[in-house]
């Protein structure tokens, strides 16, 4: 049990199995608990202002006020207008992503000849639906548990994973937001070991 959690109530949980998302709103103070239930489970994560969803998660901004391509605990989450709209307040994988685009049906069928192959961002654009939020709107997500590493001439290389069983990330709304959590179902590389997992997601009030 995370110290961070002691005292709170869970008022919402959902399991999201491969190819599924959870679409919430999420209160200013409240926490979002996001954990990789068997392990080497990446969650794509979008969110956006709940008064006014033209302001969203930017990975771009974020990366650029945290001058790092990395999140680290005590980081923020940035919108596209530069306010903060998450803090990372506990990790305990220490390995994300926030170069890569939500996998979609375009991607498993240009790189890798698969039609009707569940993704991400037609999950998200399921789940987010009820908001008004279409497929046009979903930003780059920030991939939690995805390990990704930069080789010597820039290209990028997906790996496997380092969370573990139960491994998890909390976050603190820092305005009240909707947000959008996937559990991806990748199987065609190693980003979720090749085997997609469910993904467990808790907001405490």
């Amino acid at each position: 049990m995370s110290q961070v959690l002691l005292g709170r109530m869970a008022i919402k949980a959902r399991q999201i199995r491969p190819g599924e998302a959870f679409g919430a709103v999420v209160q200013s103070g409240q926490l979002i608990q996001i954990i990789t239930v068997e392990g080497k489970q990446v969650s794509d994560f979008v969110a956006f202002n709940a008064a006014d969803p033209a302001e969203h998660l930017s990975t771009a901004v974020t990366r650029s006020k945290n001058t790092s391509i990395m999140l680290q605990k005590g980081m923020s989450i940035y919108s596209n207008r530069r306010n903060p709209m998450f803090e990372l307040v506990e990790d305990s994988v220490g390995r994300h992503d926030m170069l890569f685009a939500a996998c979609d049906p375009r991607r498993y069928k240009d790189d890798f000849g698969l039609d009707d192959h569940p993704s991400c961002k037609a999950a998200l654009v399921m789940a987010l639906a009820p908001y008004g939020i279409d497929f046009d709107r979903i930003p780059d997500p920030i991939n939690w548990f995805m390990n990704v590493s930069i080789l010597q001439r820039g290209e990028l290389e997906i790996r496997e994973s380092l969370a573990e069983r139960n491994d998890f990330v909390i976050l603190r709304a820092l305005m009240d937001t909707i947000i959008g959590v996937t559990a991806c179902p990748q199987d065609q590389n190693p980003v979720n070991a090749f085997k997609p997992t469910d993904i467990l997601t808790r907001i405490f009030r």
